[in-house]
């Protein structure tokens, strides 16, 4: 019966998000324009991967989770 509760109750636990994810959430919520002057760059690429370029140039945790 236990192990009912815990695998029930397992939904409802708060799970920290790894390190720079949230970061990355918010820049994700820029406008485009913005986004290629943090990255420096002109190039049109999506908003995730101008996410990573910035991240990377500024030696923070790259990898992003969808």
């Amino acid at each position: 019966m236990k192990k009912a509760f815990d695998f029930i109750g397992s939904f409802f636990v708060y799970k920290s998000p790894k390190p720079y994810e949230g970061f990355a959430r918010f820049l994700i919520d820029l406008p485009s324009k913005e986004l290629r002057s943090l990255a420096e760059s002109n190039a049109h690429c999506s908003k995730k991967k101008l996410v990573q370029l910035y991240l990377q140039r500024n030696n923070v945790y790259t990898e992003i989770s969808d």
